[in-house]
């Protein structure tokens, strides 16, 4: 079940907010807490039911590793908590890549089949190492094993992020607001749900057709149609991780909960070093504080810093998925960062001009669509394939009887080139300030250039009239579009 499929929009939705409206006031919060845990392990577990076995395990033996860590705060106990969740994360994820691995250099004959991989794993898997840290510095002094539960188990977050943290959520439990289902609460939720509904059925999902054609096709693309399938990839992963955020915060405000910021207009970078503050931004503060840092950061020099960037975008890239493409697209963007660390070093603080901001935008993009090749490609040769034809290898353009893709797929690649560059994104849009976040978003989600009129409206943007119109024309579109595909990330 994906938020996306009509079993979610007519029947899981509908009965979790009904029921949820009940327990409430039949038995309290204790209630909604217990329905709210089943309805979310019912959610995960209607994917593919033995994966429960995995959730209840990583729960079980991390919630009992964080009560030894609030009475003895042992650096060898968290040291074992992160040691198992690595080791659960590897022997599902990575066993089998790396026996591929050992038997390509060595000439060995080791299995290499590769398990059945338990819905969204990475994430379940750095939320418990968080959790685990957090106990550990005690920046959270929650012991309730059901607040627990809610927090390991909320559906909103529980597939594709973002990666929440127990000092984050648990406050909100006893705040007023949890729980009550609000008609402002509810309006804002389902507008925001309804847009991010439009972005991954209409625009994700119409975009992958393009791309599709080109990384399936078995022919070497020409430069137009090697451009047009990169760029069609580029847009379908934006739409669709940015579609399952406004999804998932849309939720969450509907229960009166505020997840973290997860996506704010990454396309809108200047740099490389912009792009990451922007894209899964709670992924990006994961690696930055349970990697970059501890591996030295940036106190230790400028050689030391640049090869703890580089270490910790290989292993951010492996962690997307188990194959030596991801690698090669961490290590790509682990360069980027270095060179932009180095330009930055050169050229002082400076702040560029109109000019130079829209340089470094373009220059931004085609920088991160060229490591998206090697993201979306599924070996290395096809990916030099692309890349090759995008450098003009295989010529310029392809006669009208073999060409890949058709003047639609580039009509629509203009238009969303001019959404993700000029317009407002979401929470602009709904005048949706900021959500809990831990720390500040880089930028301030706050209204600029074609939003800033938006923001004087904030009366009026989201109103319940607003929220029911944009579910009903989402609803219609998704019921005629026939499309219903699983978010890219939650195979990660």
């Amino acid at each position: 079940m994906i938020f996306s499929s009509l079993e979610f929009l007519f029947g899981f939705l509908p009965l979790t907010l009904a029921v949820s409206w009940l327990a409430i006031r039949v038995g309290g919060q204790k209630a909604l807490l217990v329905w709210l845990v089943a309805a979310s392990i019912g959610f995960y577990g209607r994917w593919h039911l033995p994966d429960l076995l995995v959730l209840g395990a990583s729960v079980a033996v991390n919630f009992g590793i964080g009560q030894v860590l609030y009475r003895r705060a042992a650096r060898p106990l968290l040291v074992l908590g992160i040691a198992f969740n690595l080791i659960l994360l590897g022997y599902f994820k990575y066993a089998g890549f790396l026996a591929e691995t050992v038997n390509a250099v060595l000439g060995t004959h080791y299995g290499s089949d590769k398990l059945a991989l338990p819905l969204a794993i990475s994430f379940i898997t750095f939320q418990k190492i968080a959790y685990l840290i957090d106990v550990f510095h005690r920046r959270t002094s929650d012991r309730s094993l059901l607040s627990y539960l809610f927090f390991a188990s909320f559906f909103p977050q529980l597939i594709a992020g973002p990666i929440v943290h127990h000092r984050e959520i648990v406050p909100q439990l006893r705040s007023g607001r949890f729980g009550h289902l609000t008609r402002d609460g509810l309006s804002r939720g389902a507008a925001m749900f309804s847009m991010g509904l439009y972005k991954k059925v209409m625009l994700a999902d119409g975009m992958a057709t393009f791309a599709d054609a080109v990384f399936n096709a078995s022919a070497a693309p020409t430069l137009v149609d090697a451009w047009g399938g990169a760029l069609a990839y580029a847009f379908q992963i934006y739409f669709d991780f940015s579609g399952y955020t406004d999804m998932a915060l849309g939720l969450g405000l509907m229960f009166g909960l505020r997840l973290p910021v997860n996506f704010n207009s990454p396309y809108k970078a200047t740099s490389i070093i912009d792009f990451w503050r922007r894209w899964h931004i709670t992924l990006s503060h994961f690696l930055r504080d349970c990697l970059y840092i501890p591996l030295g950061g940036n106190r230790h020099g400028v050689l030391r810093r640049h090869v703890s960037l580089m270490v910790t975008m290989l292993l951010g890239g492996l962690w997307h998925g188990a194959g030596w493409t991801f690698v090669a697209w961490g290590g790509l963007h682990g360069g980027y960062l270095v060179v932009n660390h180095l330009w930055r070093g050169l050229r002082g603080e400076r702040r560029p001009g109109v000019i130079g901001r829209w340089a470094g935008r373009v220059l931004t993009l085609a920088a991160v669509v060229v490591a998206w090749v090697f993201f979306r490609a599924d070996s290395f040769g096809r990916a030099w394939e692309i890349l090759g034809g995008m450098a003009g290898a295989n010529g310029w353009a392809p006669q009208a009887d073999v060409a890949l893709l058709d003047s639609t797929a580039y009509v629509w690649e203009a238009v969303l080139l001019g959404v993700v560059w000029l317009l407002p994104n979401t929470q602009e849009w709904l005048t949706f300030r900021r959500p809990l976040s831990s720390e500040p978003a880089h930028p301030p989600l706050t209204p600029t250039g074609w939003g800033k009129p938006l923001w004087r409206w904030r009366g009026w943007i989201a109103p319940p009239l607003l929220a029911s119109a944009l579910g009903i024309v989402v609803v219609v579109l998704l019921a005629t579009s026939g499309r219903n595909q699983p978010f890219i990330y939650m195979i990660f």
